[in-house]
């Protein structure tokens, strides 16, 4: 009986064993089939995953290279708008140096317009003064009165003192000559053609080729002799035909003496 149940135990303990056997090797089964499933898996995940970095660094590159391709266009446009600009600056800087040189132009035009007038007015007003100081001095001075009078005739627009004029200065220069206390007085005359300014500079003219001749030709001192010049101011005769303007082109030499040492009336001497 002992044996029976001995040989039982065995028996039930190699079955048990047997048993424990079988189910480790269906566990491990199991185990390695899910292991499998789930390596299996994770590498579709990694494989889908790897597809889908891939598709997004492509659109990234997509991206980055219609960005490069914007930012191309936009520096060409940025060329242009600079070169525009600059085009624009040089023509703007061209206008204002235009302008600035009008400006300059017409700030010069206006100060030599306002010399020039300031000039005719200072000569003007010379001239009334001359003429009022020599109009004091007839009056005043010892009482001078006209003894001799000549008209010296010049060629049109012209200061050269002709040889038909010289006998007459040197008959004036011999009177003053024999009389210390004479004094002389040239006044300049053209006729109405041209400018005022310019007809008083040519009656200026003239003078001075008289008074020249008289001072150098003559030896007459300088301070015997005034002068002045009245340009188309005062006329000698009228200017409205050729004989009146041939007239007109004259140098006026006056000797004036004393009125004490004038017995004899004045004479008049008019030059053709």
């Amino acid at each position: 009986m002992k044996k029976f149940e001995i040989a039982f135990v065995i028996a039930g303990i190699v079955t048990l064993s047997g048993g424990c056997v079988a189910s480790h090797k269906y566990v491990k089964k199991e185990v390695k089939a899910s292991s499998d499933t789930l390596t299996a898996k994770h590498d579709r995940d990694i494989e889908q995953a790897n597809g889908e970095i891939k598709e997004t660094q492509d659109s990234v590159a997509e991206v980055n290279r219609k960005v490069a391709t914007v930012d191309q266009r936009v520096a060409g446009v940025d060329q242009r708008v600079t070169g525009v600009d600059q085009k624009v600056d040089q023509k703007v800087a061209g206008v204002d140096s235009k302008v600035n040189d009008l400006d300059n132009r017409a700030t010069q035009g206006i100060n030599t317009l306002k010399t020039d007038v300031n000039t005719v007015s200072g000569k003007a007003e010379n001239t009334s003064r001359d003429v009022a100081t020599l109009d004091q001095r007839f009056k005043n001075r010892n009482n001078f009165e006209v003894s001799i009078q000549k008209a010296i005739p010049f060629k049109f627009d012209s200061a050269e003192l002709q040889p038909t004029g010289k006998p007459e200065l040197d008959e004036i220069a011999t009177m003053l000559t024999q009389n210390p206390d004479a004094m002389i007085v040239l006044e300049g005359h053209t006729d109405s053609t041209g400018n005022a300014e310019y007809n008083m500079r040519l009656g200026e003219r003239r003078v001075d080729a008289i008074r020249r001749y008289l001072a150098i030709e003559k030896n007459i001192p300088v301070y015997k002799i005034e002068q002045i010049s009245f340009g188309a101011a005062k006329p000698v005769a009228p200017n409205d035909s050729k004989d009146g303007r041939e007239k007109n082109r004259t140098v006026s030499v006056m000797v004036l003496v004393p009125a004490a040492a004038n017995g004899a009336t004045a004479s008049i001497s008019q030059g053709n």
